[in-house]
């Protein structure tokens, strides 16, 4: 018995009466302007701000910090912030050799923006991880050569990122590992259809895939050979078949599809407290309450269609 876990998912059970819940989340919905949604949330729990974007982004950033304060060591948790770490190394790459926002930035995993950013600028890259450290230096030499894009970095840091996932993923709990499988299947059904769609050859596809997850290379090429087709040309999951379907609606219902999926995976073992499931659960459900609550004032704001924003609500934890 691991008593370290316990005690940790005692805390994380009782913190889950902080997240929103259905209710309340209609109470934001159905209010009558952005002033008292606002009100609603703070009274909630949410920090209080001077602007939309900073309330949503001091909610991340403390989830961020609730996630690292219960992280029990030993299961896997830490992939978590290893995917975080990447994501802002893609953020921070853009914006140095592209010109691109810094708006995506997402709460420091275990590196501080700060120190990707020196290391770009320098173009000196010990302080970084070797993946990072890898992907920017081939990302500065296509830079160098005038011929770099953003789907290059995208590319690069998520190879690098799932090289490094599969390494650690060994000693990870299987719930930790199994939801690491399904994010690079997710990615990589994405690459091979969207590779179909754009004509890629077999090799440039092949080197767009992530060395990761459960499906292989061979299936993934057949996705990327008949589209929407794939799935019976496979011995697919259902997942790969509703993949398939939710990519056929577009991107926005990919992304619901992808994020509900993931959390799903988590949400089954929200009751064991002898997994590391509901550490992360909480952490990955605070996310996905805090990207409804966007959209939620999103509509609010612009007066979008109240249909229009269901259809891309993402699904609740609690």
């Amino acid at each position: 018995m691991d008593a370290g876990l316990l005690y940790q998912n005692a805390r994380v059970k009782s913190l889950e009466m902080s997240l929103l819940g259905a209710d309340r989340l209609q109470r934001i919905a159905d209010a009558g302007s952005l002033a008292e949604a606002m009100r609603f949330l703070v009274e909630a729990g949410y920090p209080a701000a001077d602007s939309v974007d900073e309330t949503l982004a001091a909610a991340e950033r403390e989830a961020s910090r609730l996630f690292k304060a219960n992280m029990a060591q030993g299961y896997g948790l830490e992939l978590f912030l290893t995917i975080a770490d990447y994501h802002n190394a893609k953020v921070a790459a853009k914006a140095h050799y592209l010109g691109g926002s810094k708006d995506g930035y997402r709460p420091e995993g275990t590196l501080a923006i700060s120190t990707i950013e020196e290391a770009l600028e320098k173009g000196e890259y010990k302080a970084l991880p070797e993946g990072i450290a890898s992907a920017f230096t081939s990302l500065s030499a296509l830079s160098g050569r005038e011929s770099l894009y953003p789907s290059d970095v995208d590319y690069a840091l998520d190879k690098a990122a799932f090289q490094e996932v599969e390494g650690a993923k060994k000693k990870a709990s299987k719930v930790i590992a199994d939801y690491f499988d399904l994010l690079a299947d997710l990615k990589n059904i994405s690459v091979a259809y969207r590779a179909h769609r754009a004509g890629f050859s077999r090799e440039k596809t092949k080197t767009m895939l992530l060395p990761a997850g459960t499906l292989s290379e061979a299936e993934l090429l057949k996705i990327a050979e008949a589209g929407e087709e794939a799935a019976a040309k496979i011995k697919a999951t259902h997942v790969v078949h509703e993949a398939i379907a939710a990519l056929k609606e577009g991107l926005t219902a990919y992304e619901v599809f992808t994020d509900n999926a993931l959390l799903g995976v988590l949400k089954e073992k929200r009751y064991d407290m002898f997994s590391p499931a509901p550490i992360a659960g909480l952490y990955v459900g605070k996310l996905r309450e805090i990207v409804n609550v966007r959209l939620i004032l999103a509509r609010i704001l612009n007066g979008v269609d109240k249909e229009v924003i269901k259809s891309r609500m993402r699904e609740l934890y609690v």
